[in-house]
């Protein structure tokens, strides 16, 4: 939930701002934060499997 708040906020700079229009800042923090997802599903996979 916090990250569908987060992606929102960060989506909609401006109110007539098209959604991709801030060029490579968005994409980083886009990819920053697909990163930070990946890790925490690894994580909890690592630890389902660790048991």
């Amino acid at each position: 939930m916090i990250l569908r708040h987060r992606l929102r906020n960060a989506s909609h700079p401006r109110s007539g701002a098209p959604g991709r229009g801030n060029g490579p800042t968005a994409r980083a923090s886009d990819i920053i934060l697909v990163m930070m997802a990946g890790l925490l599903v690894i994580a909890a996979i690592f630890k389902i499997l660790q048991g």
